[in-house]
């Protein structure tokens, strides 16, 4: 008996299931309702395409072909295992879709009448591959596509392609028009534009050669202009 209201009633077992399965009723409910509708899961990376390529280009450069592997690109880029393997389901297809990314050729908004503008910017983009970012990559493809996946040589030259074959053709455009000698070979001046950039490379300490890619605008100029100053003196024979 208690001193104040009236007794307490006596709940049996099937009273207190009952009660324990309403107050989880209740409890789902309103869990229910605070979250809304079920979601359909996390949203995909719009980004991991980017991030894979370049983590996959990184990797190569460090470790070659031998030592790449999509579980190292995975945990460079950082993604899950599987979101790598749905879209690259070997390591050569990831390597060679992240090598076309070397391959891209310059931009639509160059003037192909700007012979200089043109020559500029392929060296520039010439030594940023042996200086960037990715300047492990290049020599890496040169020396290994001899010797591994017959698909690297194709590569190759579909970099060599993308890079130069639309210079080929502005420098061509300016012999036609008188800009150049007469009969000048492009590969000329594409020979010793690279040729030039390769000696810079090579004869400046590894500790400076950052500073070649921070300043390669000024370099690129500096280049092409003393080549088409060399070209300009020369006369070829008819």
């Amino acid at each position: 008996m208690t001193r104040c209201g009236s007794p307490r009633p006596v709940l049996g077992a099937s009273d207190m299931r009952g009660s324990r399965i309403l107050q989880r009723d209740r409890l789902g409910s309103v869990g229910t309702e605070a979250k809304g509708p079920a979601g359909r899961g996390r949203p995909a990376d719009p980004d991991i395409e980017r991030r894979v390529l370049a983590a996959a280009l990184t990797v190569y450069g460090e470790v070659g072909w031998a030592g790449f592997t999509l579980d190292r690109v995975a945990r460079r880029a950082p993604v899950g295992k599987a979101a790598l393997y749905r879209r690259w389901p070997t390591k050569e297809d990831l390597l060679l879709a992240a090598l076309e990314h070397l391959a891209e050729p310059p931009g639509n908004e160059a003037d192909p009448t700007d012979l200089r503008g043109c020559l500029i910017r392929m060296t520039e983009q010439v030594i940023d591959m042996f200086v960037g970012p990715k300047a492990l990559v290049l020599p890496r493809v040169l020396i290994e596509a001899w010797q591994y996946p017959p698909r690297f040589d194709d590569m190759v030259q579909n970099i060599v392609r993308a890079r130069f074959g639309t210079v080929q053709t502005v420098i061509q455009a300016a012999v036609d028009r008188g800009e150049l000698p007469a009969r000048t070979p492009p590969d000329l001046i594409i020979d010793a534009i690279m040729g030039r950039v390769i000696s810079l490379i090579v004869l400046t300490p590894g500790a400076r050669r950052a500073t070649i890619n921070a300043e390669r605008e000024g370099y690129a100029a500096s280049i092409t202009d003393f080549v088409l100053d060399a070209i300009a003196g020369l006369a070829w024979d008819p």
